[in-house]
């Protein structure tokens, strides 16, 4: 298998590793039935690809087999931003999706243990035809078999229609909301049209959260019945 490497991995402040783990534990609780997971938001630069590259590398560092899809082909800064690269050519996820690779061509291994990816090699302006072909749902169904659990990195929901695409293929959803930043008739209009897809909510990440602060406990009290809270930055705790 071929590997890939990732250079710019940051170290992560206590606090913080400890909301992302109390998240990767909270979604084992959700059963063995759901190990293909994706992680999307509302809005770019809400933090999404943050937590699922730091969800990935916690679940594979425990000794969980873990793949990592890279489904942002539109507007993906994976590559550049933790800076993966190859000795070799990197084929990505949308080579396999139009015909022009294997699936064993696609799958990397990556210096971090039990770590796998599907990496994006460069944009594609109109990705929803790849996205609605069989290949995709092949694609899917294949890599739930080989790992324990799938990760699925898409563009935001508000910005284009991928999400939705993915979503039907998944066992659940985590949706990452930026305190302070979102607006909350945003979240409320994501949350719908994930329901849509009849793909479970699984849960819905705060980010950048302080939950002493006003404009955040009204997060608390609008989705406390069913979601469960994730908060990182200066403080993090998880809300029942």
């Amino acid at each position: 298998m071929k590997e890939l490497v990732i250079r710019n991995m940051p170290k992560l402040p206590f606090d913080v590793t400890e909301a992302l783990n109390q998240f990767r534990i909270n979604l084992g609780f959700c059963g063995d039935e759901v190990k293909t997971i994706m992680v999307t938001s509302s809005l770019p630069n809400e933090g999404k690809s943050f937590l699922v590259m730091q969800l990935w590398r916690m679940m594979a560092e425990v000794g969980t087999p873990t793949l990592l899809i890279d489904c942002d082909y539109r507007n993906s800064e994976m590559r550049t931003k933790y800076g993966i690269s190859s000795t070799e050519k990197i084929v990505g996820g949308a080579h396999y999706l139009a015909g022009k690779a294997d699936m064993s061509d696609v799958i990397y291994q990556t210096n971090i243990p039990n770590g796998y990816m599907i990496p994006t090699t460069s944009a594609i302006a109109n990705p929803t035809i790849l996205l609605e072909g069989t290949r995709f749902s092949h694609m899917i169904e294949s890599c739930a078999k080989t790992f324990s659990y799938v990760l699925i990195d898409t563009p935001p929901l508000g910005s284009v229609a991928d999400a939705l695409n993915v979503a039907p293929h998944c066992d659940g959803t985590v949706l990452v909301v930026r305190s302070g930043a979102t607006p909350r008739k945003l979240v409320d209009n994501s949350v719908q049209l994930l329901k849509r897809t009849e793909t479970p909510l699984l849960g819905i990440v705060l980010n950048r959260a302080d939950m002493n602060s006003k404009s955040n406990m009204y997060y608390h009290r609008y989705y406390r019945s069913s979601y469960y809270y994730n908060s990182y930055g200066s403080r993090s705790q998880k809300q029942k």
